[in-house]
């Protein structure tokens, strides 16, 4: 038996898209809303919410079991004898293809355009990094068009690899002294573009785990930490202004930039589907353990007071030296 391709490519990713486009006017007019009864309606909607956080999108494994539990007819292991009747409308419209997984055609085209404008929006995130790096180093890198970038593997973050890129003199590359800007923890997102040609592998999208300050290396606890943690927050949805807003605020807390860089290379082995909520939980708040915050003049005299109260109710040890020294 043939089976038909898979209906999404096999990267398909929306796990970060929380919501799901529901075609109100096709679903009401549906054979399905018509001819099945609503709990069979139910679990389909159920199966697609499912499907639609898989990888690839829109698609499910072919495993009964697995199908049971996610429209709701399975506990602790066991199937519900009611699911053999609510299965057939259930699984209307789901197709097995040659991965081997099912498909729901209605739901892979709207996984299709959710993929579409996803990496859409990432390529334009690229080009406008890359510009950006241009004006502040004066050079004149160019992006590859979306053909280009999409048959490169759409590389994204630090370092970014563009076929028949240039590295002018003066440029801070590896070796190179720093800019001010760099050195004062702006605009650390920014590529160092290498000098790539011909058929060279494409980086990963999430770039490696940061080396310690420690180990060498030339970069600066800043550079790590925005060169790094820009790709990772906005690979996943964080607007860039918020991305560095977020990661300067991180520096603030206690731990400084060293806690920041281990907490970064812990999150980027961890790979979390939202790695700002991820980060923020890793790291003590602001004012917690360890914050060197100087007190305020109403927070400095209520110690004042604690402290004088503890004198006068301390030991009587302690009270024999106050006389002693009183006399």
């Amino acid at each position: 038996m043939t089976f038909a391709p898979p209906m999404t490519p096999a990267d398909c990713d929306l796990t970060d898209f929380a919501f799901m486009p529901l075609d109100v006017a096709r679903l009401r007019d549906s054979e399905l809303a018509s001819n099945e009864t609503p709990e069979a309606c139910w679990a389909a909607v159920l199966l697609w919410a499912a499907s639609w956080h898989q990888i690839p999108a829109a698609s499910i494994p072919n495993d009964d079991k697995w199908i049971a539990k996610q429209a709701g007819y399975a506990l602790r292991g066991k199937i519900d004898k009611a699911w053999s009747d609510v299965r057939p409308g259930a699984m209307r419209g789901w197709v097995e293809c040659s991965d081997g997984r099912l498909y729901h055609s209605v739901v892979a085209e709207k996984a299709r355009d959710a993929w579409q404008s996803k990496t859409e929006q990432r390529y334009r995130t690229e080009v406008a990094r890359v510009k950006k790096h241009n004006q502040r180093h004066g050079t004149n890198h160019t992006t590859p068009e979306y053909s280009e970038w999409l048959s490169i593997g759409r590389p994204a973050g630090h370092h970014l690899s563009v076929p028949g890129d240039t590295a002018p003199k003066g440029e801070d590359n590896n070796g190179d002294k720093p800019s001010k800007g760099q050195r004062e923890g702006q605009g650390q997102g920014d590529y160092s573009v290498t000098d790539v040609t011909g058929d060279a592998a494409p980086p990963p999208e999430i770039a490696p785990p940061p080396p310690t300050p420690s180990a060498g290396s030339a970069l600066t606890p800043g550079e790590i930490i925005f060169g790094y943690g820009l790709p990772l927050l906005t690979s996943a949805g964080t607007p860039e202004k918020q991305a560095r807003s977020f990661l300067g605020g991180l520096r603030k807390r206690p731990g400084g930039d060293e806690a920041v860089v281990n907490a970064l290379r812990e999150c980027l082995k961890a790979k979390p589907l939202q790695p700002l909520e991820w980060l923020a939980a890793a790291l003590p708040p602001p004012g917690g353990t360890g914050s060197a915050e100087k007190p305020n003049k109403q927070e400095a005299l209520e110690q004042r007071n604690r402290a004088v109260a503890d004198e006068w109710a301390g030991s009587p040890e302690s009270k024999k030296g106050e006389v002693y020294e009183a006399v």
